[in-house]
């Protein structure tokens, strides 16, 4: 973790937290204004902490042996896109790839 960020543990948990409450309110099937506000919280938070993932994976492909870590950031670096673009889907802000016809 950068020295930069306060608290560091507080800071991963209040993450998370944010995280599992944007996910609970895509899920309500009450209010849409909620589900789309989530939606765009959720995938400008991945849009944000993709260029850690993008650090992490460049730091452990310069380690020597790379080994299973490297093959993990680079697994989660590319599935970043899947989390920005899931939350807009699963909220109905975009149908794309699945446009019926």
């Amino acid at each position: 973790m950068p020295g930069w960020v306060p608290v560091p543990s507080k800071t991963v948990m209040l993450t998370g937290v944010a995280e599992i409450a944007g996910a609970a309110s895509i899920a309500q099937p009450w209010s849409p204004r909620l589900r789309v506000a989530s939606a765009w919280g959720l995938a400008t938070y991945a849009l944000c902490v993709w260029p850690a993932n993008v650090q992490h994976m460049l730091l452990d492909l310069a380690r020597p042996g790379h080994g299973l870590g490297a093959c993990l950031s680079f697994t989660e670096t590319c599935l970043a896109a899947g989390a920005i673009w899931w939350p807009m889907w699963a909220s109905g802000v975009t149908n794309w790839p699945l446009r019926l016809r």
